[in-house]
Formats: structure tokens, C-alpha cells, sequence
């Protein structure tokens, strides 16, 4: 008897070639770190550069305001990316940029005094060049995989010895809970950018009488940290609740490429900058999912000065205060209640949108800088 063919296939993990070109990096020796009184060059070794990524915009940022302080700063690619891609994809990302794209054709060749690694995979590529390296953390990555081997692997890198600096407190958090740590980990400001999201006031006396309430929703498919299925389930039930009550809900999602058919609302696609600025400027309330580390939409939503929903399952509390947003649970019926109380009190809302902008105020790039600076200025020899 032959099977027959079914729609449904196997995830696809297995594949040991996606690593063909850095397949001799992959071991269990430890890190040796070489220190030095002054540290004049830092790489980031990276998967290419691609646009629309918030973590690499965020390398990027970092990368530019060090290079500003007179650090020869790189940006070294492991997989293949032509330099002229790799700049045209940062100038996009972070118009303005500084320090120097390199191919992988350099991997082998490069020196640096300082190596950053920025993703799990790139822990394994640093970890035994000469020089001191470092493992900038923007999520917690093993939770990017299905418990396996790619779990296990993501999960080695935080016990390799590599100097750890987290982006926030609750990767900190997640690697000292879940890890053998044997290495120094320390946290830097999660930092927002106000000059390219300006505050817009709303008008929160009209909010009372709307029926139509317009929501900017932020997911990307490809993302599962991101709950690109739940958000749509969720609000799709949160619609059918609140239109009983005379109220439409409109969605507008966005980060998720073009061509994808969302369940309920309209698709946007990926916007830039000026694009998501109008958005959160037209709409009357913003979600963005953060199942794991925070994603940077949530804070240039309040930056705007949008009303912002959050859930109890992510990870907003360790990033924001209390008062300053919406926070909820993830379902429907605890989510369309959040929305008709937040109408009926649009005093508490102007007050809430107001802390969350003070509270911007508090975590500024400046703050990130300074707080990586100091984290080099403690690893000279002396």
C-alpha cells in the first residue's frame, strides 16, 4: 500500500546544510578572552543586514553612536551578502549610519579588539577569534525553535563564555533562569527613539461617542514571538463581542509582507517610517504582541502619542510602568472590555498617554550609550 500525499507537512528543521559555510565554527572549545587597556575597534558579526529588522536597526543605532565616540566600528556578515546590499539595507534601516559593512569573504581575515555577536549562530563564529567578545542579546533565542537541537544549540551559546549584554532585563532574566551561566552578563537601557516619532496629541473627548474604533496592529508572520496567529483569532472574536455592543472594530495591520491575507482588517505590508507615523496618528488605539523580548513598535506607538494595549502573557511589564498603557489579557472577552472602558474614561486615557510619553523621556539612547560604555570601561586589563 503507498501512503498518499497530505497537505500538511513536517516543520522543517533538520536541514545541517543551511550552516554549509560555517559549519568548522561550530564546537565546544571555551572562550579565551584577550583584554587590553584600550579597545579601539568593535565588530558586529551578523547575518547580513535586512530591512525591516528592528534588531539590526538597533545594532545599527548602537553602532553609529559608538562610532561617534571614536570607535572603528564594523558590521562583519557569516552568511552571503554583497557590501553594496549589506549598505544600501542599513542606510535604509538607519539612514545616517556609520562604520564599515564587511562581506563574509573577511570573516577569517578581520581583525577587531572588541567582537559582537548578534545572533546565536554568530556566538558560535566569534567565540575563538583573538580579542574580547561579547554577545549582544536582544531576545532570548531559544525560543525562536521548537524544543530540538536548534533550542539546545541557541540555548549552549549563553554558557560559552562570552561577555553578555542584554538588551532590557528580561533576556538577563531568562539566561540566569534557564542557563549555566559562567560568564558576565550585564543590561543596557531598551532605548526609544523620540526625534523620528513625534508626539501628536488625539482627541480623547471624541472617543466616548465613536463607533467605529481603529486599531494599528503590528504582527509579522514570520514571527511567532510576535503571535501572528492569536492577534488575528483574538480580535476576530473581539469584533464579533463588541459589534453586539454597536461598536465596529477596524484593523490595520501592519509588518507583514504585502501579499499575505489577514483573517479580519486590511494588511499594510511593511511601512516606513512617515507610513507608520501617519497610522498611529489616524488610529485610535495600537497593539504590537511581545511574547518574548519587547519589540520596539510598542514604544514608538506611545512616542506618537497612540493609546497602546499590551497582554499579561508578554513581556511589557518588565519594559513599561504601570498606568502608562492598556494592559490585558489575551482574549477576546477581557480585550473588547479593555476597549469600552477605556471610551467611557477618556481622563484616565489622556493621563495614561501622558506618563507613557514621561516615561520615553527616561529611556533615551544617550542612556543606552552611556550604558555600554561603561560596561567596556570595566573589561581593561587593569
Amino acid at each position: 500500500m503507498k501512503p498518499v500525499k497530505t497537505v500538511t507537512a513536517d516543520v522543517p528543521q533538520g536541514d545541517i546544510h543551511d550552516y554549509d559555510s560555517i559549519l568548522d565554527y561550530f564546537n565546544d572549545r571555551p572562550v579565551k578572552q584577550t583584554k587590553k587597556d584600550k579597545y579601539h575597534s568593535i565588530t558586529f558579526v551578523t547575518t547580513g543586514i535586512i530591512a525591516y529588522d528592528g534588531g539590526q536597526t538597533t545594532m545599527l543605532h548602537l553602532g553609529t553612536l559608538l562610532s561617534k565616540q571614536g570607535y572603528q566600528v564594523y558590521y562583519l556578515s557569516y552568511v552571503p551578502q554583497t557590501v553594496h546590499e549589506m549598505e544600501q539595507n542599513a542606510e535604509f534601516n538607519y539612514e545616517g549610519y556609520e562604520g564599515t559593512c564587511l562581506d563574509m569573504a573577511q570573516l577569517d581575515v578581520h581583525n577587531s579588539d572588541i567582537w559582537l555577536a548578534t545572533l546565536w549562530e554568530s556566538a558560535y563564529v566569534i567565540k575563538n577569534k583573538p580579542g574580547y567578545k561579547m554577545y549582544f542579546v536582544q531576545d532570548y533565542e531559544p525560543y525562536f525553535y521548537p524544543f530540538g537541537d536548534r533550542y539546545q544549540m541557541a540555548k549552549k551559546t549563553y554558557e560559552l563564555g562570552l561577555h553578555m549584554v542584554s538588551l532590557g532585563p528580561w533576556c538577563a532574566k531568562m539566561i540566569r533562569e534557564n542557563c549555566k551561566v559562567t560568564s558576565p552578563i550585564d543590561e543596557i537601557n531598551f532605548p526609544v527613539n523620540l526625534e523620528q516619532y513625534p508626539y501628536h496629541a488625539h482627541d480623547f473627548t471624541k472617543y466616548e461617542n465613536k463607533k467605529i474604533i481603529d486599531v494599528a496592529v503590528y504582527t509579522k508572520w514570520s514571527s511567532p514571538r510576535r503571535a501572528p496567529i492569536e492577534i488575528q483569532l483574538t480580535l476576530k472574536n473581539c469584533q464579533s463581542i463588541l459589534e453586539k455592543q454597536g461598536l465596529k472594530l477596524k484593523l490595520h495591520y501592519f509588518g507583514t509582507d504585502k501579499d499575505a491575507k489577514f483573517i479580519n482588517g486590511e494588511n499594510l505590508g511593511k511601512l516606513t517610517k512617515p507610513e507608520m507615523i501617519d497610522l498611529y496618528n489616524r488610529c485610535d488605539f495600537g497593539i504590537a504582541p511581545s511574547m518574548t523580548n519587547f519589540s520596539l513598535v510598542p514604544f514608538e506607538m506611545m512616542s506618537c502619542g497612540l493609546p497602546l494595549i499590551d497582554f499579561n502573557e508578554g513581556t511589557g511589564e518588565y519594559f513599561l510602568p504601570n498606568g502608562a498603557y492598556l494592559k490585558t489579557s489575551f482574549n477576546e472577552k477581557d480585550l473588547a472590555q479593555t476597549f469600552v472602558q477605556a471610551k467611557q474614561n477618556v481622563s484616565r486615557l489622556e493621563a495614561m498617554v501622558q506618563k507613557g510619553v514621561s516615561h520615553l523621556q527616561s529611556i533615551t539612547w544617550k542612556q543606552t550609550l552611556t550604558d555600554f560604555e561603561s560596561i567596556v570601561d570595566k573589561i581593561s586589563e587593569k
